[in-house]
């Protein structure tokens, strides 16, 4: 059933929490055909393997986080720096780690519910590995002039 009225919610309240090892996430919205919206805190060196979603993907990177969040596409690694967003299109393969020292806040919003979303992993999430910290030196920040 699509909410058709507004309503507010508190992050005191999340509607969904999932824990792997030692991150939480954290879902406050959820509205099938609409949108879902919520909170992943990394950790130092954990990050979500190479996939894809069925719906577009805005995540935004929480200007208190203590480092910058690295995410992987187009063959490489970007930096996204505290208060910084990245737009995801729909099926578009990416992954995202934090640094090998900070962590960081990822506040994460689909184009509809977290089910319609879903995570579709392009590869072995057991094979894949975290961002390097030679990879961290090396990783762009996002000017939108270099990328084709």
């Amino acid at each position: 059933m699509i909410n058709t009225k507004p309503y507010v919610t508190y992050l005191s309240r999340p509607l969904e929490t999932q824990q792997v090892d030692s991150v939480i996430s954290k879902c406050y919205v959820n509205e099938a055909g609409q949108v879902s919206f919520g909170v992943i805190n990394y950790v130092p060196g954990w990050f979500i393997a190479l996939h894809h979603h069925h719906t577009w993907e805005l995540i935004l990177i929480d200007s208190s986080s203590a480092g910058p969040g690295y995410t992987f596409f187009g063959g490489q690694w970007w930096r996204a720096e505290p208060g910084s967003a990245v737009f995801i299109p729909k099926g578009f393969s990416h992954a995202w780690s934090s640094g090998n020292d900070k962590g960081f806040k990822m506040l994460w919003i689909y184009g509809g519910s977290h089910k319609e979303a879903d995570r579709l992993y392009d590869v072995d999430p057991q094979t894949f590995r975290p961002i390097t910290q030679e990879e961290e030196k090396a990783a762009l920040a996002w000017t939108g002039e270099n990328i084709e």
